[in-house]
């Protein structure tokens, strides 16, 4: 049942948090294509060998952390004042999550082969030509990354680029 009362215009924090995800989601999809890629290569190619994903996502997500922090700051939260200690929380977040979080994530999604029998047999049936290979790396690196996005969104949002704006001209 719909009510006949106007919605309430949305805050502008609300509005600014909006805009952060949209860009952050852009911005994700343009770091994610890149770590995914060379993922993808250190994995089947360089490597191609399973028990290694745990080092395929740690040598992506270093390159990609360079990458993000210079994207982030001059588009996701472009009109924020970056702090001096900004770039410090980013890399020590960052740092934790490519050493920790996204190799234990990648090993701990590597396990859940019953998924990836299931993907690799639906994409037999389909006649796509993945190895099973394939289907679990890029499983294992799908399911860590949605995890680390989230996480990164709210840690950037609140701690790295903070909420302070850069200060407006001031009009004569």
């Amino acid at each position: 049942m719909k009510s006949d009362e106007p919605k309430e215009p949305k805050t502008p924090k609300e509005t600014k948090t909006a805009q952060h995800a949209g860009r952050y989601l852009i911005v994700g999809i343009i770091l994610t294509v890149f770590n995914y890629g060379v993922y993808t290569i250190l994995a089947n190619v360089i490597f191609n060998n399973p028990d290694l994903l745990w080092l395929c996502t740690l040598i992506a997500t270093t390159l990609t952390t360079f990458l993000a922090y210079l994207l982030h700051s001059k588009i996701t939260w472009k009109e924020r004042k970056v702090s001096k200690t900004a770039i410090y929380k980013f890399f020590i977040w960052n740092f934790l999550a490519a050493f920790l979080l996204g190799p234990g994530l990648t090993q701990l999604f590597s396990l859940i082969t019953p998924l990836y029998e299931l993907a690799f047999n639906i994409c037999q049936n389909m006649h796509i030509d993945f190895t099973y290979e394939f289907v679990l790396s890029t499983g294992a690196f799908v399911l860590t990354n949605a995890i680390l996005m989230v996480l990164n969104f709210l840690f950037y949002d609140k701690f790295v680029f903070g909420k302070t704006k850069k200060p407006k001209k001031e009009e004569e």
